[in-house]
């Protein structure tokens, strides 16, 4: 045996004997074995969670699940090496049996935000509480008793929209600070593109946080999975809006105006009965349209703001968007002023004539009927006048030929009529006579000489 191997033996045995003298933490049973209790009760001494259908939270809302698994890690290496990844997942899924709590209720009274809550009367409470939704601000109640006019960004809104348009977008902003559907709308802010919209999501995403979801707008429709993301969500976000035909529209009707659990799945799981109160806001260059819902019911959801030209001349800005964020706390203080309004008007937004001009011509690019219907020059209405089904619709095709449109199909038109009868004082009859027959066809209205 050489000199080095004599001096390295004593050294390796030192170490060795450093290893098996470690202390243990109090929640390891030996050097490879956790005992889990233990160690959740510790754990959730000095991180508090609560888990709820299967998600942590804390005072601060969702938990990253990653981030926890991570502290966890940490925590474990005070006691063990060996078999870490696994010990992980094992202690967060008796974590969840550990820390169980019945749902929280979305609470529309209070906003929760990083330093405490204020209520919907603007009184601020300095305490934190267990809450589905905290936002990313520190709130100053000094801050609305004096000047917090957010000058960088209402300037930029100014330019954007017009004075009413602001006006309409700061109600439908406080109304995405509490969880309630009642208003009953989404929001789309439609432009030629360069007049900058995309930098109100960036400092929404501030504002939110993770109580925000970004996504295509179509997938809600289109992806089932999708939407288990919309869970516990306050807005969900589409700052580029496809123009395709929506193959259907139910789930997004029925999202805007939840007020009962809809069903939600997560990809290899099964569905669930959820509570959603996501708002939608959508940014783009137009506005989508139904494949087969020719009904009122989708476009009349919709609040359509259109933008103003840029301005001449106007050099853009690269850190403007940095500028809305610094802003932050005040344009808070503005969206709640707008949520306050809303409140006061029984959550029916201040909609300007152009606006209301913008949905009706969205309701008349979904469905062309009621446009085929106003012809003076084609149909007429009265009480004693009839028209078969056939001959009506064969002139609806006709005008949709000499106008660049595309028909319906025969059944959609009929469907459409029989669905609007009283709005048009229309009324469909299996009698309509015809060459000593009967026809269908409605009663009311009838075809112009010519046509």
């Amino acid at each position: 045996m050489n000199k080095n191997e004599e001096h390295s033996k004593p050294e390796n045995k030192s170490k060795k004997s450093q290893k098996q003298e470690r202390e243990l933490p109090d929640w390891m049973i030996d050097k490879t074995i956790v005992n889990e209790l233990k160690f959740c009760r510790y754990f959730v001494n000095r991180h508090p969670l609560k888990c709820i259908k299967g998600r942590f939270y804390d005072f601060n809302g969702l938990v990253d699940e990653t981030a926890l698994g991570y502290e966890i890690y940490e925590m474990l290496l005070q006691g063990t090496w060996t078999g870490l990844a696994r010990k992980v997942t094992n202690i967060i899924e008796v974590m969840r049996h550990f820390c169980f709590s019945e749902p929280l209720v979305p609470d529309v009274k209070f906003i929760h935000l990083n330093n405490g809550k204020i209520d919907l009367d603007g009184n601020f409470y300095p305490q934190k509480e267990y809450c589905i939704n905290r936002l990313n601000i520190t709130y100053n109640p000094k801050i609305r008793c004096g000047t917090y006019y957010p000058e960088k960004f209402l300037t930029f809104l100014c330019e954007l929209l017009t004075p009413e348009d602001v006006t309409t977008l700061q109600e439908y902003l406080g109304y995405l600070l509490i969880p309630s559907t009642k208003g009953q709308k989404m929001m789309f802010i439609i432009g030629q593109g360069g007049e900058g919209k995309s930098r109100i999501a960036v400092v929404l995403r501030e504002i939110f946080g993770q109580n925000m979801v970004t996504g295509n707008f179509q997938r809600i429709e289109t992806d089932r999975f999708f939407r288990y993301n919309l869970k516990d969500k306050l807005l969900m976000l589409d700052d580029d809006t496809q123009m395709s035909a929506l193959p259907s529209t139910g789930y997004i009707k029925n999202l805007v105006t939840a007020e009962i659990p809809i069903d939600v799945e997560a990809k290899g799981k099964q569905s669930e009965q959820s509570l959603l109160y996501t708002r939608l806001l959508c940014l783009g260059n137009g506005t989508p349209k139904a494949l087969y819902d020719k009904s009122e019911g989708f476009s009349r959801r919709m609040i359509i703001l259109t933008t103003l030209p840029p301005p001449q001349g106007r050099i853009p800005d690269p850190h403007i968007a940095d500028k809305f964020i610094a802003e932050k706390e005040k344009i808070f203080c503005w969206m709640f002023d707008g949520l306050q309004r809303l409140i006061q008007n029984n959550f029916q937004f201040t909609i300007s004539e152009k606006t209301k001009l913008n949905i009706k011509e969205a309701m008349q690019d979904n469905c062309n009927i009621a446009d085929f219907l106003s012809d003076a020059d084609r149909v007429t209405f009265g009480e004693k006048l009839s028209v078969t089904s056939s001959a009506l619709y064969g002139n609806y095709y006709s005008w949709c030929e000499e106008n660049a449109l595309t028909a319906l199909k025969r059944e959609t038109f009929i469907t459409w009529l029989k669905q609007n009868e009283e709005k048009f004082k229309i009324h469909y009859s299996t009698n309509i006579p015809q060459n000593g027959k009967k026809i269908r066809g409605f009663k009311g209205i009838a075809l112009n000489l010519g046509y």
